[in-house]
């Protein structure tokens, strides 16, 4: 997983992460970088479940 994270010194940068872990914008990392994006490709997840709109 990709991340765009704010250094404490004010810069931005790209980090990648590793499969399991979870993070969210706003989270503050081990070195005080911040997470102030998550990147998502326009593919699904195999193992994605949609929500049903409609129930019968």
């Amino acid at each position: 997983m990709w991340a765009y994270v704010k250094r404490s010194d004010g810069k931005t940068e790209e980090r990648e992460f590793p499969a399991g872990v979870y993070i969210e914008i706003g989270d503050i990392l081990e070195d005080g970088s911040v997470i102030i994006d998550l990147p998502y490709t326009d593919d699904l997840d195999d193992d994605a479940e949609s929500p049903d709109l409609y129930d019968d």
